[in-house]
């Protein structure tokens, strides 16, 4: 058992004392000497570990734990720049069949802007960037995903009949409040409802204004604050409304404006700029961005304490105790996901327990390693939770309590087989497509095709000497380490001329691996030609302006990016970089 000592209560204003459950500790998972580690391991019931569900003693306010991605961007794969590769939906199956087993009661949605890199409302949408969209579909829904609530950039690559058809194919509810009714599916949900102990979260999709003639034939849009009322008409009083948009910042000042504060409570909405806040409160209002291109996905946690609608911070009434169930929580699924580890290693006959010398000289086991220390980890996250749940009483605060997390989907989550098998088989049929497009395709340049950086060296050998001590050199070989290297949305920006007529198509070919010269200045093949003609001087490559670099360096890719800073890391002779914005010179 685990026991809590302190000192009594000094006066009248001490804490009250909270009365909690014991703990029982399993069997542990150490191996002893002369024991076969197999035999202990069958002792080993992980289960006793699982947290308690909301229905467990001892008796607390309703907390929803939402969990949800947003701005993913089509993004399928762990996404490596910059930093550590994180993301992909490979891992966010791993964590969402985790969360759905360890922590019962989350609720797993998807916000908008997931389908689609169609994020300005001008790009022109082919026919892959559907087929994506429809894989990305039937990964959601295969990976625990309850509901999702799409964006304008969504609908531009999938219509409200063709995402309706794809997602009821996969049994993914669509929730979108404000859709125009013209264009609405039947099965499109305008609200979800989460209820729990009385208490009622109702989540909502708000589109933003259309930007462009497209986006007002696939997706007109209805007044959000009407529609809205309209929602809350229909549901009945609801303590708590949450909201998702990928409307942009000035839209949604003009939305508080026009009364949106008085009927929604937190807004999930998109970063925007380097340097925005993850969350922030702007009056009563909670806003909490997502983090881009799925690299992580974010928790809010609602603990419904309040006696009044609305949510509040409030560190003296409960917040503290809110953020502590979300750390603690996330602690125990790290432990947990350990705890499998080293019972795996038990399991083959294996000793896990690693053991180093100190400054002291004294070899000790390192905690990490020992089934049995990570056991009463386990112990004491499980009860350092149980006293932030009992803290949180129901009608305790005037408000509801809401505050924000974020679950990095890293390297210390493994990648589920399934999943990421049909993201390799989709990749390599869709670079098969685009290299036979090109094979059949004549050139889309008026350059020509792209010549490779070895025609370059005649001419140009000093710049071409060099090259190979850039990070452009090395950029292929940054993606084949991260196992990236068969992703079609690394290779645009980590080869020369991926998807352009003559470009880069085949890692065997090596003519064109790596940020070449043509990456910048583009297709050189004429300039190369005119080079061997007595008498012509060729006409340049391309100038290489800021927004050329921005193609690759973008904020969402590159959010350090300084353009005479990186510029001079490439300069080569009769180049300038320079010192306030302005191109190549």
């Amino acid at each position: 058992m685990v026991f809590t000592a302190g000192c009594p209560p000094a006066g009248p204003e001490a804490p009250r004392r909270v009365d909690l459950p014991p703990v029982e500790l399993p069997a542990p998972l150490a191996v002893a000497p002369g024991r076969n580690p197999a035999a202990v391991a069958a002792e080993v019931d992980i289960d006793a570990w699982r947290l308690p569900g909301p229905e467990a003693p001892p008796a607390h306010a309703p907390v929803l734990r939402l969990i949800y991605g947003q701005d993913a961007r089509a993004e399928m794969e762990p996404c490596g720049c910059p930093g550590a590769p994180s993301g992909g939906y490979a891992r966010r199956r791993t964590l969402n069949l985790q969360l759905g087993e360890w922590l019962p009661d989350a609720l797993i949605v998807e916000g908008p802007t997931t389908l689609s890199k169609v994020v300005g409302g001008t790009e022109v949408v082919q026919s892959r960037d559907r087929a994506r969209a429809r894989e990305i579909v039937s990964y959601l829904a295969d990976s625990g995903t309850t509901a999702f609530f799409p964006g304008q950039a969504d609908f531009a690559v999938l219509g409200p009949a063709a995402l309706d058809e794809v997602a009821r194919s996969a049994s993914l509810p669509i929730v979108v409040t404000n859709l125009d009714e013209s264009v609405r599916p039947a099965s499109f949900a305008r609200s979800r409802l989460w209820e729990q102990g009385g208490k009622r979260v109702l989540l909502l999709g708000l589109l933003g204004t259309p930007r462009s003639d497209s986006e007002r034939k696939t997706s007109p849009a209805s007044d959000v604050v009407a529609s809205v009322r309209s929602v809350l008409a229909e549901q009945g009083p609801a303590d708590v409304v949450v909201a998702f948009t990928a409307a942009g910042e000035r839209e949604r000042r003009a939305w508080l404006d026009a009364g949106l504060a008085d009927d929604v409570h937190v807004l999930l909405a998109p970063f925007e700029r380097p340097g925005d806040q993850a969350d922030r409160w702007i009056g009563t209002l909670y806003e909490v961005r997502a983090d881009p291109l799925g690299r992580a996905l974010r928790r809010v946690d609602i603990a419904l304490t309040g006696r009044t609608r609305g949510v509040a911070r409030d560190p003296a009434a409960g917040m503290q105790q809110v953020r502590n169930i979300a750390s603690r929580e996330g602690e125990w699924l790290r432990q947990a996901r350990v705890l499998e580890g080293l019972r795996a290693r038990i399991a083959a006959g294996d000793d896990p327990r690693e053991r180093a010398r100190g400054f002291d000289e004294v070899v000790r086991v390192d905690p990490a390693t020992d089934p049995q220390e990570v056991q009463l980890s386990l112990a004491r996250v499980v009860y350092e939770r149980g006293r932030s749940l009992a803290a949180l009483t129901t009608d305790s605060t005037h408000r509801h309590l809401a505050a924000a997390d974020l679950l990095v989907l890293g390297e210390d989550l493994p990648e589920d087989p399934w999943i990421a098998s049909r993201i390799d088989t989709y990749n390599s049929k869709w670079i098969e497509a685009i290299a036979a497009e090109l094979v059949a395709a004549p050139p889309a340049t008026p350059e020509g095709l792209y010549a490779g950086m070895d025609s370059c060296v005649t001419c140009h050998s000093a710049i071409y000497a060099r090259w190979p001590a850039s990070a452009h050199a090395r950029a292929y070989l940054d993606l084949y380490e991260r196992g990236e290297h068969r992703n079609p949305d690394c290779l645009r920006c980590h080869t020369t001329g991926f998807g352009v007529p003559g470009g880069f198509a085949d890692p065997a070919d090596a003519s064109l691996l790596n940020v070449q010269c043509e990456a910048c200045h583009g297709p050189l093949d004429k300039h190369v030609q005119d080079a061997k003609r007595p008498g012509l001087r060729p006409a340049g490559g391309r100038p290489v302006d800021e927004a050329v670099c921005r193609t690759c360096h973008d904020v969402a890719n590159s959010p350090g990016f300084d353009y005479a800073e990186y510029l001079s890391r490439i300069s080569h002779p009769g180049v300038q970089a320079p010192s306030t914005g302005g191109g190549e010179r």
